[in-house]
């Protein structure tokens, strides 16, 4: 019998419905954040890996956008699934990788446009507790969350060079996720006791 997520396959995504509102404020937190960065032309930066698009909503995002804009609804749509509250602070160096702290521990959520079949996290690896991996097409009312890694699984992973071949990643193939429900299940050992 095959068991989903665990080394046999992937486990199925959780859909999580957002709203145009989740997105408009996802707009607004990219390019205060990008203000804030000054990503635009700073240090040869041509902007993400997104290009210009048109989201759920009717909002047009350009390449310097796109990319951030994906990234905060996947993140929003996995606070709304953990019943937590979004951060929408910025800082000048970002968030250091904590995207959401739950009783589990510290979570780093990745995101893409589509389901693909491995995962990516970049070298070095962020001090948190688990990867949540989630996708978003920027045009759905719903956002997919695939599943979830701990740190140390993703630092056992062998280091592979990004597409474009400028940095290292470990490459997270789907099917070493787990189920993201199961994340929300766990709890710290002294809560247990």
């Amino acid at each position: 019998m095959e068991s989903e997520g665990q080394r046999s396959r992937a486990p199925a995504p959780v859909l999580v419905d957002i709203t145009a509102y989740d997105v408009e404020v996802c707009v607004d937190f990219a390019m205060r954040c990008s203000r804030l960065r000054q990503y635009a032309g700073s240090g040869g930066w041509q902007g993400g890996l997104v290009s210009a698009m048109r989201l759920f909503g009717g909002i047009d995002v350009d390449g310097t956008h796109a990319g951030i804009v994906i990234g905060k609804v996947v993140e929003v749509a996995m606070c709304r699934l953990a019943g937590v509250n979004v951060d929408l602070a910025l800082r000048d160096r970002g968030d250091g990788g904590t995207d959401l702290v739950l009783p589990c521990g510290v979570v780093q959520v990745k995101a893409s446009r589509k389901a693909f079949q491995s995962r990516f996290v970049r070298d070095p690896i962020e001090s948190v507790d688990w990867f949540v991996f989630g996708n978003w097409s920027g045009l759905s009312k719903s956002v997919s969350i695939d599943g979830y890694i701990s740190h140390a699984a993703v630092s056992r992973i062998p280091l592979s060079w990004s597409p474009r071949g400028s940095w290292m990643n470990h490459e997270v193939p789907t099917w070493k996720l787990h189920p993201i429900r199961s994340l929300l299940k766990i709890r710290p050992i002294q809560d247990s006791l």
